[in-house]
């Protein structure tokens, strides 16, 4: 049986004896990383992927998400050292064959694709597993911080009861909507059964009406339609902004969630619904309850199962963590190859105190892959913002943070931005030949 495998590495030279072995049974086509993001693999059809993973994924490359919405069978083999990430695991479910490590790969991986090919002449996966609940990657909140742990082990127990409403509070851009998500998710439930409705600006009449539906009385209530609670009656319904919901929509929400039954605007029909409510809020809703009459009895309904979102200066530990992870996002988006963030530039984003968040921090890498022009994003790629009189006075700081090679490229980097450009301008202030700035700009890669 003659199998077609695609090999994704970015270290193909380690694994030439394998890749010797094409011909026997199978055919290989090679591609970096970077390629593997850049070209179309849904339009074509492979049986086998082998793909080394020396580098850990924190961001899931979008192709992944592509390529398993095929139906024809096909399998991994991943190369790492380490545990592949639960997303990648929730996503691939049993079309992974097998994980080796980097020494089995390069000893073995000519008899464990010799296993493949028995597989899949049988068509037949090594084991079974039940399906994934997600097919976008989508399994927890991102960071290391002990709080953001203890969150997402409460939203594995919060979307085990399917209907039980909670409530999700934190600053702005700390990732509430998609705290509600994972709850939704992680009950099974597609995309498609989730909605979010703002509160805010809304009028009482207009609230009950999109909430409950209307079957009469178009003048008071407005048009007939179907409410969200009807619509999405076996999905989830996100309150957003849930402070400035209207007392009268208060006090029929928490009815509804008494049985989980309501009648429409203008008829006495009954309607069932399972739908469960998340609240979420920049507030601590408390203040409502005691400064602006908001129900008691819906605050403690919610309360029995909240989350609180903690803002990024208080788990600084998060930061870096979170800048690699979007850097592998973008650089997966953009198809670039940026492989780090440069001691001087992560000490910045370190001291920062990001009042935007993870919003902000996702947006500024954002910007930041997108200007880079080399294989690192340096300081000078950061918005000017960032660097605040804290951190020029203690830049030095920094600096002492960095290897010497780091130092000569940063300011070798400074020289040719003052010179625009200019190599022999700044081989003069180097006090070196212009042979030699050439030959360190090709080495490390700066752009002039």
């Amino acid at each position: 049986m003659q199998i077609k495998i695609i090999f994704i590495s970015d270290h193909l030279s380690e694994f030439s004896k394998f890749l010797k072995t094409e011909g026997m049974g199978y055919t290989i086509e090679m591609m970096s990383h970077a390629e593997a993001n850049r070209r179309h693999i849904f339009q074509n059809y492979y049986d086998l992927f082998i793909i080394d993973l020396k580098n850990e994924w924190l961001a899931i490359p979008p192709w992944i998400f592509e390529q398993v919405q095929h139906h024809y069978f096909f399998q991994f083999i991943f190369i790492s050292n380490r545990a592949l990430p639960k997303e990648l695991e929730d996503v691939l479910n049993v079309r992974i064959f097998k994980v080796i490590d980097q020494k089995s790969a390069s000893e073995h991986l000519t008899d464990i694709v010799e296993e493949v090919k028995i597989y899949s002449a049988n068509h037949r996966f090594t084991h079974l597993k039940q399906s994934p609940s997600s097919s976008n990657g989508l399994a927890s909140l991102v960071g290391t911080h002990s709080s953001i742990k203890g969150i997402n082990k409460f939203i594995d127990i919060v979307s085990k009861t399917k209907s039980a409403s909670c409530l999700i509070r934190g600053e702005l851009g700390t990732g509430k909507s998609l705290c509600a998500q994972l709850v939704h998710q992680k009950n099974g439930l597609s995309l498609e059964s989730f909605v979010i409705k703002n509160c805010e600006g809304a009028t009482t009449n207009e609230l009950l009406g999109d909430l409950f539906g209307v079957e009469g009385d178009a003048e008071l209530y407005g048009p007939k339609r179907q409410g969200l609670f009807e619509k999405y009656k076996d999905g989830t319904i996100v309150l957003k902004s849930i402070e400035k919901l209207p007392l009268d929509v208060q006090n029929k929400l928490l009815l509804y969630l008494e049985g989980h039954v309501f009648s429409t605007l203008g008829s006495n029909r009954i309607v069932e619904s399972n739908a469960r409510v998340i609240g979420i809020t920049q507030h601590n809703l408390e203040w409502f309850v005691l400064h602006q009459n908001f129900n008691s009895g819906l605050f403690y309904r919610l309360k029995a199962f909240e989350m609180h979102l903690l803002p990024l200066r208080e788990r600084r530990e998060d930061i870096e963590h979170l800048a690699n992870y979007y850097l592998q996002y973008y650089n997966n988006q953009l198809g670039k190859e940026i492989t780090s963030i440069s001691p001087v530039a992560m000490q910045i984003m370190n001291e920062y105190n990001w009042p935007g968040n993870i919003k902000e921090i996702k947006n500024i890498i954002e910007r930041a892959a997108i200007i880079c022009s080399t294989n690192q994003i340096l300081a000078e790629d950061l918005p000017d913002n960032l660097h605040n009189e804290n951190n020029n006075q203690h830049n030095s700081e920094f600096l002492g943070n960095c290897s010497l090679k780091e130092l000569e490229r940063i300011h070798i980097h400074h020289v040719l931005l003052r010179t625009n450009g200019n190599k022999s301008r700044a081989a003069e202030i180097l006090d070196i030949s212009r042979t030699t700035l050439r030959e360190k700009m090709r080495v490390y890669e700066i752009d002039a």
